[in-house]
């Protein structure tokens, strides 16, 4: 049997994306040789640009909580690679990786072009039949039609969370572009959820209704959601349909989220999934999800927050100005280059300085182009090695935004331990 170094050179031995492809043919025919393994589990399939880590999070707590084995399957990984495979919440162990990449690794020639995407969801399915795994939460890794993960039957439900512009190079340059990406997770006759606020609404709704799928929006409206709470880096308390809910990850985006999820549970109800209202409660209380607005450190102040987009940079401005603190230390380091104007442009009026930095992960956007960006807004920026830059940040005497990438988050959090 392989170790884990040998597997690990197994799944890094295939390219991040893989040959490019136009159907799931590529994909269908490892699961054929593997017996079909995505036939023989029960999936809520969540695609999104931003919102779907958190929302499966979220369900995959409640799903805990009630007494279910649950498997979570996310992307990317955030302090290494076994944590985007997970049952009741518990990374895969190593020796289970290794046999069922040795088990993977006898049905490729090696010409296939496979991804390490491909590669790892197949390994995720096999090990969830093996531990009898009564619901998987899925995460799409882009977009949703051509995803590897779309060879899944119909799911219990498809959950289709926040949709704006990233990936533009493979899923399209405009709004519509890309929902018709994430929309191809739609399938005849699986329920729907929709999240609330979600700019390609009524692109996913045709599709859905072409389908004949039913759909399902939460409802915010002041008649239905109150929200009591939801300022800056506070806990974030909420009635929804009556019940009172409290989340501790932060931001307007996070209830949104969270509704996401409570009707999305209501579809798994009606699928004789037996789910308390004090389940609920408890699963949305206790979930927290690495590098999303988190909270390192309290004295001094230090926050984490992966998001790269326009939307994931927007909710995090939304929680800054809600903060009450006026003037931040930011530490930034990107890889999209496309985003760092709007990143930039966004995050100035909150920094008194910025450490900006590369060198934590290969396709990293060049320090000296985040910094000319923060000059060019008259915010003091300087470049430094990465091992440095929160040395030097505290030396400033004030609170600390580590922004701009969730592969910078991932290098924090491992520097951690």
């Amino acid at each position: 049997m392989m170790n884990y170094e040998q597997a690990m050179q197994f799944v890094e031995g295939f390219s991040r994306s893989g040959k490019p492809v136009r159907d799931l043919s590529r994909i269908a025919y490892l699961m054929e040789q593997l017996d079909k393994p995505q036939e023989k589990l029960r999936f809520v399939h969540i695609a999104g640009t931003n919102g779907k880590g958190s929302v499966a999070e979220y369900l995959t707590n409640i799903m805990i909580e009630s007494g279910y084995r649950t498997g979570t399957f996310t992307s990317p990984y955030i302090r290494h690679y076994t944590d985007r495979i997970r049952l009741n919440g518990h990374d895969i162990p190593q020796n289970d990786l290794c046999r069922i990449c040795e088990k993977v690794s006898q049905h490729i020639k090696g010409d296939e072009g496979y991804s390490q995407f491909e590669i790892t969801m197949t390994i995720a399915f096999l090990w969830y039949i093996e531990q009898k795994a009564e619901i998987v939460i899925l995460e799409t890794g882009m977009g949703g039609l051509l995803d590897c993960t779309n060879i899944i039957p119909p799911p219990l439900c498809s959950v289709i969370t926040s949709i704006s512009f990233d990936h533009m190079a493979i899923l399209g340059n405009t709004l519509e572009e890309i929902a018709t990406q994430k929309a191809g997770i739609i399938k005849t006759s699986s329920p729907v959820v929709i999240s609330p606020n979600n700019q390609a609404e009524n692109i996913l709704v045709e599709n859905a209704t072409q389908k004949g799928c039913e759909v399902i929006i939460p409802d915010l409206s002041g008649n239905f959601c109150h929200i009591q709470n939801v300022h800056g880096l506070e806990k974030s308390r909420f009635t929804y349909d009556g019940i009172d809910y409290e989340i501790k990850m932060c931001g307007m985006h996070q209830i949104e989220n969270a509704v996401t999820a409570l009707e999305t549970v209501n579809v798994l109800r009606r699928n004789e999934f037996l789910i308390a209202v004090s389940s609920v409660q408890r699963g949305l209380e206790k979930t927290a999800v690495a590098g999303r607005i988190q909270i390192l450190s309290e004295n001094p102040l230090i926050v984490l927050d992966g998001g790269h987009n326009r939307d994931g940079i927007s909710a995090l401005s939304y929680v800054l100005e809600e903060s009450g603190i006026s003037e931040w230390v930011g530490i930034c380091g990107m890889t999209h280059a496309d985003a760092v104007p709007y990143a930039v442009q966004t995050m100035a009026k909150y920094l008194d300085k910025v450490y900006c930095v590369d060198g934590f992960t290969g396709n990293a956007v060049k320090s000296e182009i985040l910094c000319n960006a923060f000059l060019q807004y008259h915010v003091s920026a300087e470049i430094i090695a990465i091992e440095n830059a929160l040395l030097q940040a505290k030396r400033q005497g004030k609170a600390i935004i580590i922004f701009g990438s969730l592969y910078l988050a991932s290098w924090y959090l491992n520097q951690e331990g």
